[in-house]
């Protein structure tokens, strides 16, 4: 199970997911969690601008999958869930019973993450499953 959003972060661990599942034909669950958060008070306009903006991602997202897993040896399917990510994504590995967790790491630097935490952080204290954080190869100037 790889966990996908619109990051490149995630889209390596997508790329990462196939090129490891491919040779065995695994079957590859691509789960996209998508937040909503409650305690912003949206105007009627701004709702439905961030409802667009939701579309937009989740549409980019079902293209970048179709896109990266087209060559695919394997079974593939995308679940689509509304909620805390982290909460989803194990959810989500315990309903297709994961043997493997994947997802990528985005850092926003050491004092953000230490105050907000991470997605990644979240599902390697909570998993009862084996994850693997990927993390993209450093791109040097």
């Amino acid at each position: 199970m790889v966990g996908v959003d619109a990051s490149p972060e995630s889209l390596y661990s997508l790329d990462l997911a196939a090129a490891l599942g491919g040779p065995q034909d695994t079957r590859l669950v691509v789960v996209h969690v998508r937040t909503h958060p409650s305690s912003l008070g949206f105007t009627p306009m701004a709702a439905a601008e961030y409802d667009q903006s939701v579309r937009e991602v989740d549409d980019f997202v079902k293209a970048e999958v179709s896109k990266r897993l087209g060559e695919y040896s394997g079974e593939s399917s995308v679940v689509t869930r509304d909620g805390h990510v982290g909460h989803e994504l194990l959810g989500v590995a315990d309903d297709v019973d994961a043997d493997l967790v994947i997802l990528g790491h985005r850092s926003h630097g050491p004092i953000r993450d230490a105050i907000l935490g991470s997605v990644a952080a979240n599902t390697v204290h909570h998993s009862r499953r084996s994850v693997l954080v990927a993390i993209p190869p450093r791109v040097e100037a």
